[in-house]
């Protein structure tokens, strides 16, 4: 079982999802994930491939102020929407393809969560829209697979940590 690791909502099951490809980070990895970023207080949170919402929610949890989740499968935002209600927090939810809303979203964010499937890695085109929603201490986390080649070239972005957690990449940048 998923569940909300630290924070207001500490211990409190994530969505659980029967069918479909999500693959939800690990307890271990956003335990990992969130000791390194030490502090999210305050912060507006974009997630993107978001999924069950495990990463937005325990940003939530641990106090940010805000989350816009982004994934193209209804069942997992229907599924994100009945686990926040009654909740006092600020979400919003959006289905669809990432790269069509991100065009549509006018908005800056502090933290930006992307955890895509491994099999797609992100193209230069989902880089400069990533990079079109940052303000100027943002923070972007970059989720994929162990083996995968990750590290891009941004114009933005400088990579500041990198962790392995079994399987799982996670490379955290700052804006420059």
């Amino acid at each position: 079982m998923t569940r909300i690791i630290a924070g207001e909502w500490r211990g409190h099951p994530l969505p659980k999802l029967k069918t479909g490809s999500v693959r939800p980070t690990t307890d271990r990895a956003r335990t990992i994930l969130f000791d390194t970023l030490r502090d999210v207080r305050d912060m507006s949170v974009l997630d993107l491939y978001s999924g069950t919402g495990a990463l937005g929610f325990e940003a939530l949890s641990r106090g940010a102020t805000s989350l816009v989740s982004i994934d193209r499968e209804s069942k997992y935002i229907a599924a994100q929407k009945t686990w926040i209600e009654g909740r006092d927090k600020s979400f919003q939810a959006y289905i669809g393809d990432v790269k069509a809303i991100l065009k549509r979203i006018d908005r800056k964010f502090d933290l930006i969560l992307a955890d895509p499937p491994y099999a797609e890695a992100l193209s230069e085109e989902m880089i400069a829209l990533i990079e079109s929603h940052v303000s100027d201490d943002s923070l972007f986390v970059y989720e994929s697979a162990r083996r995968g080649e990750t590290i891009f070239d941004s114009e933005v972005f400088d990579l500041i940590k990198e962790k392995v957690v079994a399987e799982t990449k996670i490379q955290i940048y700052k804006v420059h």
